[in-house]
């Protein structure tokens, strides 16, 4: 076991909790305990109700390696192939789409299919919902008009490109293959033997109880998120969950009790290089990054109102999970933190 310090982590996070008000919880766990664990700033302003270790918050597209578990958990099965063309099944749905496009291109960012959120050509997710109520877009077929017309980006396979799109996709195949709606199956299926009880997808019009609101703000205003998201996630993302259940999470997943081995080692083998230096990959559903000699994985996400980061480093036994209802404040975090353990 290589040798992390946690001696001065509390200071740290303390001092820069100061620089920029930070609202949301941070929980390290090495070991399977708590090494840090802390809630800050409100889940409801209006109620002026604060966060706490229980609250549940939305994690955008760190919701991504749910959707690539629950396609691994069919592949176990029997029922699907990570080397299968994806156009087997969702042909009818997209017609341009190119019989080279396998299902991991989906889970890695390869596929070159059309996505309907492009963040190459615009980065405001709120303002892309401007004309298309976010309140319609309560299934994966509802995200098809914004694509399905569209011709494929590039080649499968060729290069990187982050695409939403895809892991739309990728939910509506595991609607087609299990027979079940994408969040129920997840909930189910992932959720469930995870004991991530405290994890669902809610509509943001239906919060449930230790929830919290997801706010924008801008100078002295702020304003809610729930105009600015589609109302329900889907297999890009838009998962709640606390950070004591994304522990269960990963301790389930290299726990090898979602599937075998094999299984997950596809997940976390790099499907392509993100980075020129080689430091960063993507994996099927994450991102892996070797760091002086030590690989670790992590999902992340953002959306308006929302900031989410959780890492698993096997060789340090090391878990860390930052959730935010506000933006800004949580990636300066997340490297004070790294660079101080």
């Amino acid at each position: 076991m290589k040798t992390i310090n946690f001696e001065t982590i509390q200071a740290a996070i303390e001092e820069q909790n100061r620089k920029q008000s930070y609202s949301g919880v941070i929980s390290i766990f090495h070991q399977g305990k708590a090494v840090f664990n802390h809630a800050y700033g409100l889940a409801n302003r209006s109620e002026q109700i604060p966060n706490r270790l229980n609250t549940r918050f939305g994690i955008a597209s760190g919701g991504k390696i749910f959707t690539a578990t629950a396609v691994g958990l069919l592949v176990q099965a029997g029922k699907l192939s990570f080397d299968q063309p994806v156009i087997e099944f969702l042909a009818e749905e997209m017609p341009n789409l190119s019989e080279k496009v396998l299902v991991r291109h989906l889970l890695s960012h390869t596929s070159g299919v059309p996505d309907y959120f492009d963040e190459s050509v615009m980065d405001d997710y709120e303002a892309f919902w401007l004309d298309k109520p976010v309140y319609t877009m309560v299934s994966a077929r509802d995200f098809l008009p914004f694509m399905a017309d569209q011709p494929m980006q590039f080649e499968p396979g060729a290069q990187f490109v982050y695409n939403n799109g895809a892991f739309v996709l990728a939910g509506l195949l595991v609607e087609k293959v299990s027979g079940q709606i994408f969040q129920k199956f997840v909930e189910e299926n992932v959720f469930g033997p995870a004991w991530m009880r405290s994890s669902g997808y809610y509509r943001t019009d239906q919060l449930p109880e230790h929830t919290a609101s997801g706010y924008i703000t801008e100078g002295e205003n702020w304003r809610s998120n729930i105009f600015a998201i589609p109302v329900i996630g889907h297999g890009d993302g838009g998962a709640y969950t606390t950070t004591a259940d994304m522990n269960r999470f990963w301790m389930t997943l290299f726990g090898k009790r979602f599937f075998k081995e094999d299984i997950l080692t596809e997940m976390l083998t790099p499907q392509i290089k993100v980075s020129e230096d080689g430091v960063f990959h993507y994996g099927l559903g994450c991102w892996i990054n070797d760091l002086k000699e030590s690989r670790f994985y992590y999902v992340m996400g953002e959306d308006p109102g929302v900031e989410f980061y959780s890492g698993y480093y096997p060789d340090f036994d090391l878990q860390i999970t930052l959730t935010a209802n506000q933006n800004g404040p949580l990636w300066d975090m997340v490297k004070i933190i790294r660079d101080e353990i």
